[in-house]
């Protein structure tokens, strides 16, 4: 019998000896690591509702502006929005609007943002658990994140970026599982499939490839070699990514919103799905992408401490590399699937113009906070080793989100249109053109074409090319109305008097007649066809004169 043994058998019944100071933590992790694998899925649902309560309790009840109002028309519609189309994100809203009795998809699509977001927060808190946090660590850092005021204001509003984390926590969860149960093949083709429906949903799913085929080839090297499963897993990606076919076959139905191009030809496709049209905001493709990178940094981190605090967002920083280092000593692949994950997505985050990046930032943050929890848990388990009675004290951190929610409570907004949308509609003339610039049209679109008020009204987009628009639409003799910024504004006074019209705070210019002996502004393309891009390449997309039609 060995010296251990002994000492076993002759341990009294019900009651085990005291581990060494240095033996504790190496058994407290194993203890928790071990649970992670057997645990139910309460406590994630527990952080899911937490979340979900403070998203509803602030959520957009009715239709917005800007990106917000555009994905509430285009998903009940089936219409397409800018590029890269987000194909996964508007046959989901269009289920969910079909499906959720709430009679107002406006309200509908700002639920599923809400469900989307906080099950995204439940995510955080499987991949904590999953690389070694507690229970009540997990939820401090899942919370956390969810928290945020940049992630709170997202999900309470239309918007694919939620939806994107979690289908991206849920690839790598995905992954985790398919390493920690031998490498199944079915759960690869499974995880395959579901990339490609996070491709669907925002190509910046794009950036996590380079992680995911270092992980998988990391964790079976032999795979290279195994023709058939590679061309199976191929298979299972281009069935999800497949979603994509949804871009020319709604196009080719003329959808009442639209792009202003029809993406039905492989050059016009491949134009909109890879967001060509962007290619001067994509800094990461560019050789001074890395520059661009470090001199946005210290704005990314501005924006975790206005989102957060200096202490908050310090410890996630901190802790986040402790959880890192933590887990690259007990799985490199691990480390390396989440380190290229994040860190890339930073990257094109950083090279990126967008006018609310911020949104971009969501997955880093999403494992930093995951890496915190972990990076936590760390530090708590080697001084409980030395002092037992410290373990308890992980509960007070509980304490750090419920500040940051009181903190961040009166952040998370999201600006109506309804006053907007019924004011305008119920005050233009009969068979009126109203001429927009986007964050303006897209709650339009959403009245006209969706609660169908005011078929007669036709709703042009467009900004710096809307002057020589209403030269080409004048002399039609149909009412014109303008909402437009004043650079626009001044150039069409060159050449027409402007009268205002208030509609609920905002200000329309109704173009009463033309000034003796003006110039018209140069041709533009006719409304509906490919313009010249006016204004920054954002989210929304340049800026060009197209007409959506009923």
């Amino acid at each position: 019998m060995t010296p251990a043994a002994t000492e076993d058998a002759a341990r009294p019944p019900g009651r085990e000896t005291a581990l060494p100071r240095g033996r504790r933590a190496p058994r407290l992790e194993a203890a928790r690591r071990a649970a992670a694998r057997r645990e139910t899925p309460l406590g994630a649902a527990a952080v899911t509702a937490v979340a979900l309560a403070a998203y509803l309790l602030h959520l957009l009840g009715d239709v917005g502006f800007w990106d917000t109002g555009a994905f509430q028309t285009a998903a009940p519609t089936l219409g397409l929005v800018h590029p890269t189309g987000y194909p996964t994100y508007l046959l989901l809203g269009w289920v969910f609007t079909t499906v959720v009795p709430l009679g107002n998809p406006a309200l509908e699509m700002n639920l599923l943002g809400a469900l989307s977001g906080a099950l995204a927060v439940g995510a955080v808190h499987l991949l904590a658990r999953r690389l070694g946090a507690g229970t009540v660590l997990a939820a401090v850092g899942a919370l956390v994140f969810g928290l945020m005021a940049a992630f709170w204001r997202t999900s309470i509003r239309a918007d694919p970026h939620p939806l994107h984390v979690l289908l991206a926590l849920a690839v790598v969860l995905l992954l985790l599982e398919w390493q920690r149960r031998e490498r199944p093949y079915g759960l690869l083709l499974a995880t395959a499939a579901l990339y490609g429906l996070a491709l669907g949903n925002h190509l910046l799913a794009a950036v996590l490839a380079p992680g995911i085929a270092a992980f998988v080839l990391a964790a079976e090297p032999g795979v290279i070699r195994r023709g058939r499963r590679l061309a199976g897993v191929a298979t299972a990606l281009a069935a999800g990514a497949a979603v994509y076919l949804y871009v020319p076959l709604r196009a080719a139905a003329a959808p009442p919103v639209h792009h202003d191009y029809a993406p039905t030809t492989w050059d016009l496709f491949w134009r909109y799905v890879l967001g060509r049209d962007f290619g001067s905001g994509m800094g990461f493709l560019t050789p001074d992408g890395p520059a661009i990178a470090v001199d946005r940094l210290p704005a990314f981190l501005d924006g975790l401490v206005r989102g957060s605090s200096v202490v908050i967002a310090a410890g996630l920083l901190v802790l986040g590399l402790v959880g890192l280092a933590v887990v690259a000593r007990r799985d490199w692949r691990a480390a390396l699937l989440l380190g290229l994950a994040a860190g890339l997505t930073l990257y094109a985050a950083l090279t990126y113009v967008n006018a609310d990046i911020e949104r971009y930032y969501f997955l880093p943050l999403a494992v930093l906070a995951a890496l915190a929890a972990r990076g936590a848990q760390a530090l708590l388990d080697a001084a409980a080793a030395r002092q037992p009675g410290i373990a308890a004290a992980g509960a007070a951190l509980l304490l750090v989100p419920a500040v940051l929610a009181a903190t961040n409570t009166n952040t998370a907004t999201a600006r109506s249109a309804r006053c907007y949308v019924d004011a305008v509609l119920g005050t233009v003339a009969p068979d009126a053109i109203v001429m927009s610039w986007w964050s303006y049209i897209t709650p339009l679109w959403y009245g006209c074409y969706v609660e169908g008020s005011r078929p007669d009204v036709e709703l042009v987009i467009g900004d710096r090319s809307i002057p020589a628009e209403v030269d080409r639409r004048f002399p039609e003799g149909r009412p014109i109305y303008l909402v437009q910024r004043p650079a626009e504004l001044a150039e069409v006074e060159q050449g027409y008097v402007l009268e205002p019209v208030t509609a609920c705070g905002e200000t329309l210019w109704r173009v009463v007649g033309a000034r003796a002996g003006a110039q018209p502004a140069p041709a533009a393309p006719a409304a509906g066809g490919p313009a010249a891009a006016g204004g920054p390449a954002t989210e929304s997309g340049p800026a060009t004169a197209s007409t959506i039609q009923p």
